[in-house]
């Protein structure tokens, strides 16, 4: 429970803004000491994560799964952590959200994927962290040594893999890439990426809003989904730069075949999660039908539910064809 703490609260998103039920963003006057997992518990962390001590929270409204499941995003987090995977993302949990005693909302609990979120996953200060952002509408540096995200951006453009190398956490780059074209992330590369760096640590991406995972069926390569060049960008741009070379090449589907291998992120292990997660909002999913009519009734909702789970299922099955 937070009590007696000064916040800076603001609504967040970009799509999403247009839903009735706005994203919140909480960032606190002094970090809150989370140590006994009082204002965020997840299941799992991730070995080189720590959440004791939080600058920032986001109550999210599910961004473009609103009107589905509203479980999307974290389901897909957490098969993620639990397949132990060399990434950095964000740790959530659903909540029922009250603002003057009156039902807000049923959202998403989760982690920041920003600065704040960051320098809280490692535990050091705002200024230890350099990060960008690729969005549809333009590339961002957001804070810390924008000179060395310059840098960086001007290796790629002129193809110096050298250089690339020093500053790129390869062995996480190479399971970012893989998760997301495995997931087949309909609102990515060009958009929803991010990458950051801790003190002089190389570059490394973070995992994050994953509503449009499995939007439709997606029946292309996963080379494909990286490749997309219908918006140009810095991702894509360096996912090719470096897939020139054979070693780099050799590593990146070793590992994905590793993975299918091992069912690292396979639809039963997910078929657990949603099921898992769908139980414990089923007793409050009415309150959110009541309030906003999205979706109208439990019955639509369960059928949302059955669509994802059938839709990560082909997704599965056509990643497995092309790469097994």
């Amino acid at each position: 429970m937070v009590a007696n703490q000064a916040i800076e609260l603001s609504i967040k998103g970009g799509f999403s803004t247009k839903f009735p039920l706005k994203s919140l963003g909480i960032k606190f006057d002094k970090k809150y000491d989370n140590r006994d997992r009082s204002l965020i518990n997840p299941k799992q962390l991730l070995p080189h994560h720590n959440i004791d001590k939080i600058k920032a929270i986001r109550l999210r409204n599910s961004g473009s799964d609103f009107r589905n499941t509203m479980l999307k995003d974290l389901s897909i987090t957490q098969l993620t952590i639990n397949a132990g995977l060399d990434i950095d993302l964000t740790y959530g949990e659903p909540t029922l959200v009250y603002i003057n005693e009156e039902f807000y909302g049923l959202m998403n609990l989760r982690t920041e994927a920003n600065t704040n979120g960051m320098a809280g996953l490692y535990q050091v200060k705002k200024r230890d962290i350099t990060l960008a952002k690729i969005t549809t509408l333009a590339f961002l540096k957001k804070d810390g040594d924008f000179d060395r995200i310059d840098r960086f951006v001007a290796a790629i453009n002129e193809s110096d893999i050298v250089y690339i190398k020093t500053e790129l956490d390869i062995n996480n780059f190479i399971d970012y890439m893989i998760v997301e074209s495995y997931l087949g992330n309909t609102d990515w590369p060009h958009n929803n990426a991010r990458f950051y760096a801790v003190k002089d640590g190389p570059f490394r991406f973070v995992l994050f809003d994953l509503d449009k995972v499995a939007w439709l069926k997606m029946d292309k390569s996963p080379l494909a989904i990286i490749t997309n060049k219908q918006q140009k960008n810095m991702l894509t741009d360096l996912f090719l730069l470096l897939y020139k070379e054979a070693d780099f090449q050799q590593k990146f589907w070793d590992r994905y075949q590793l993975l299918l291998k091992q069912n690292a992120l396979s639809f039963d292990k997910f078929k657990m999660i949603v099921h898992t997660n769908a139980a414990e909002i089923e007793p409050v999913f009415p309150l959110q039908i009541n309030k906003y009519n999205t979706p109208n009734s439990m019955t639509q909702w369960m059928i949302e539910l059955d669509k994802l789970l059938l839709l990560f299922q082909e997704r599965e099955a056509v990643v497995r064809g092309f790469v097994e």
